[in-house]
Parts: C-alpha cells; structure tokens; sequence
C-alpha cells in the first residue's frame, strides 16, 4: 500500500492529542513544511508530511507502519507542548546556540515519555529519519547530535547526557525561570567541553578531532538498514517518567502554563477567568442569535480574584459606548530591560487574549513593542515578548498610531511604559514631548511611572494612570475595554 497525503491526514484526524496533552491543541498537516514544529505561543502543531514520508520511505517493506510514524511524529511535538518550557528558546543568542538546545530537548523529551503514548516508537522514528548516527562527524554539531541522539561518544560524555536529562526530566512549561536557566547552561556547558575536546585532540595531527563521536566499526547505522538495529542498546534508555508523573506535568502546565508565581499567577488567573466568563456567556447568549446584538441580561463573574467587574452585554445602538459592536484593541507595550520582571506575566496576558480573539469575531487586537526599536507584532506567532536594552520612540510614531485604528469599529489603546521612555533618545525634551504627544487620543490609557511626567504635562485627551504595579493597571484596563465593548 502506498503512503500518500490523505492516508497521513486521515490518521491525523483519528488521534486523541486532548488524551494526552490535557487540553485541545490545533493540529495542522503542511505538506510543503520541511520540519514539524510546536508553536507555544498559539499552542498548535504543524506536522511536516514531507519527514513523515521521508521516514516512512526509509523503513524496509516489513516494517512499514503508517499509523506508528504519523503517531510518533504527533507525540513528538505534543511531548513539547507537554515538557518544552515556553521561555526555553529564548536564552540562545545565535542560531548555534538554539540548534543545539533544541537537539537535547529533542531528546529529553523523547527519552522521559517514552512509555507514556500508546503505538509510538521514538527511537524507531529518529533512525528512519535521520538514517542513524553521522558515520563521518565533522563538526562539533554534528558530534553532539551523534552523542545526544544516539549515545555515540565517550563514556564520560554519555554519563553527562544521562544525568542532565535524569535531573531536568519533570521540566516543563510551568518551571520556573531559574530551572529553565539552569538547564540551558548546563546543555551549553556539555557542549563547550565536547567542543574543548575536540580541540585538544586536533593538537594532534594523526588524530581525527570528531573520530570518538563517530558509530564504532562493525556496527550498520547506514540508512539502507536504518532500523537494523534498533533493538540493540546502541543508545541508553535513560530514565522515563511513570504515566502518573506525566498525568502530575501535564495537570500543573494547565494550571500555570507561563511559570508565573505569587501574585503574578494571581493576576494571570484573574484576567483568564474573566476571559473564559465573557467566551461562555458569548457562546451562551448568541446560540440563537446574531452577532453581539442578540445578547440581553446581566452577569458579575465573582469568581475574579478581589474584582468586582460587571460586564452588562445588552443590544448595541447608536447611543451606546460603542455603536459597533465590535472592539479592536491596541496594545503599545514597553519591553526594555527593565520590564524583564514582569516579561512571563505579561505573555500570559497576551497568550490569553490572542486565544479570546481566536474565538471571539468580535474582538481583535494588534500588539506593537517598543524598546530601541519598534516592532508591530504583525502574526499571533510574533506576540512574544523579549526584553531587552532601552527605549525610544520612532519619529512617525503619531502616524503608526493614526494607522493603527481600525475603521467601523470601537478602538481602544493602551500604552505601558516603565521608566523612561527615552533612554536611549539624545533628543531635546522639546522633541521628546513632541512624540510622546502621539499619545495624546481619546480611548486611549497611558499607564506609566513618575518617569515619563515631563512629556505628558500637556496632555488633554487621554488617561494617564501612573503606577508602578503596571501588569495590574494593564488587567484592570483589559476589563474595561471589554465592558465598553459589551455596553
């Protein structure tokens, strides 16, 4: 039987992800993609089918099993969604750097769940794909891919890929910075000794600096009998986790997905449960009906942690807050050095919203991040904040934000910044007032520090609110975006 495109699909569609990963993923099948990934920030999977044929072609005719590569192809990149930590690739600073972390989490997270899917074959998978290890490594990449992925290495070296993976294998998407920090260093760490070791081997002419990562002689890795021999220990089992354990990850990832502790949960929390409100009443109320007008009554989510928000949903009319019926929200957020502090929270409150906007036609938003330079967030994928150096403004900042306000539709803008907003400006302050001016809109909130009081003297149409609890002014005004828009 062949393999094609539709078969793939059709045992796609089978497969229960939500079994495993506790909560729906979206699972989209490119056959252009050359790899399969898993997006954090839209929580959704893309799978390759050009690797999934490509594994698939590999295996001898007696081993072809078309629903156990689509499976492990699936589970591969729900292990992600399930162990990944959301921050992970954002400690590399070069393209070396995150090839490499990626290739050890590849393998930590097929080694911990590795009993945990049913018809799945990781091991299997890896050498139909890649044919087995490297026979002729010539850089320190490809040694660290022989030594992670297959074991192929010194011993020392080996023991640390085991014990790296043993100490990190509960790591997951709800860890906590300094775990996420601490594993990184120690994958850089393993690879700047193998990269040590080969140097001092090349002092040595006869000697080939990558020969003690390459497969021993006498055993058949080439990729004519690429699943020869996968019973054999050729790379070690390392130590999985229970199907219990797995069950524990999965339950705190959907509790505290962004690692957010204290407070910051709290206020993470606070927002998500009132967005999960608005989307139940949304569904609820316009069951029968057409769009926001068919909404009537009046519910107090109380469940919101120290709020007392009340959304009124009744009809829109031309003498409402919002005629429309319809809200588009400008996020303007501020991610300089400074803001590193509240960096996770505040990709929760964006993850959150951008899920709310997936599922609400009445809602959209554009987010656009300001530092030492100025970037719109143009897909939900770029929505992730990294923070960094200082800050300006550019000079058509007053157009960007012109531009920025949809037609026929209720806009609202919020501006966050902590510290000064021109750090990083030789400008006059004549010059500095004269952009930050731009601001100066009506339905639009300036949440801000003491800092920036010297450009907002003049201000006469928007809200200034300062504060230096900025994630909570952010929530609070999130709340009443939604309100204007339900009123």
């Amino acid at each position: 039987m062949e393999f094609n495109i539709r078969i793939c699909q059709q045992i796609l569609d089978t497969l229960p992800i939500g079994y495993y990963c506790g909560r729906r993923l979206s699972v989209v099948m490119d056959e252009k993609e050359p790899t399969s990934f898993y997006s954090p920030l839209t929580d959704s999977i893309t799978i390759s089918y050009p690797i999934i044929e490509r594994g698939v072609t590999a295996l001898p005719d007696r081993e072809k099993d078309f629903e156990q590569a689509v499976r492990s192809m699936l589970y591969h990149e729900t292990s992600h969604a399930i162990l990944t930590p959301s921050h992970l690739m954002e400690y590399p600073a070069t393209q070396e750097g995150r090839t490499i972390v990626n290739i050890f989490e590849d393998e930590r997270i097929e080694t911990v769940l590795a009993n945990f899917y049913k018809g799945v074959d990781f091991k299997k998978q890896k050498y139909a794909i890649n044919g087995g290890p490297n026979e002729n490594p010539a850089t320190a990449e490809e040694c660290f891919y022989n030594l992670v992925r297959f074991r192929v290495g010194p011993a020392t070296f080996v023991q640390r890929v085991e014990d790296i993976i043993h100490e990190y294998q509960k790591l997951s998407r709800a860890s906590h910075h300094y775990e996420i920090w601490s594993y990184y260093r120690q994958i850089m760490n393993l690879f700047d000794d193998l990269c040590k070791h080969l140097r001092k081997k090349r002092k040595t002419p006869a000697d080939n600096p990558a020969q003690s990562f390459a497969p021993k002689q006498g055993k058949s890795h080439g990729k004519a009998n690429a699943c020869a021999d996968i019973k054999d220990k050729d790379t070690a089992t390392g130590g999985g986790i229970s199907e219990e354990q797995a069950r524990e990850i999965i339950h705190e990832t959907m509790e505290n997905p962004f690692g957010l502790r204290g407070e910051q949960q709290k206020e993470a929390n606070k927002l998500i449960k009132t967005l999960e409100m608005l989307f139940a009443n949304f569904k609820k109320k316009n069951s029968g009906g057409n769009g926001i007008n068919a909404y009537t009554g009046i519910f107090n989510p109380r469940a919101v942690v120290r709020e007392d928000y009340r959304y009124f949903d009744r009809p829109i009319n031309a003498n409402g807050n919002n005629k429309f019926g319809t809200l588009h929200l400008n996020l303007f957020l501020d991610r300089s050095g400074s803001f590193d502090s509240n960096e996770s929270l505040t990709n929760a409150i964006l993850a959150a919203l951008s899920d709310f906007e997936r599922r609400n036609r009445n809602f959209s938003m554009d987010v656009f991040f300001i530092n030492d330079e100025f970037v719109h967030a143009e897909t939900v994928a770029q929505r992730q904040m990294v923070c960094g150096n200082g800050n300006t403004l550019p000079d058509n900042i007053n157009d960007i934000f012109i531009k920025a306000q949809k037609p026929n539709t209720f806009n609202y803008n919020i501006v966050l910044f902590d510290g000064d907003a021109f750090s990083d400006c030789s400008g006059s302050l004549t010059y500095r007032k004269k952009l930050f001016k731009a601001f100066d809109k009506k339905q639009t909130f300036l949440i801000s520090d003491r800092y920036n009081e010297r450009y907002i003297d003049n201000f006469t149409a928007a809200k200034v609110i300062t504060t230096n609890s900025y994630t909570d002014e952010l929530i609070k005004n999130l709340g009443r975006a939604l309100q204007i828009m339900l009123s």
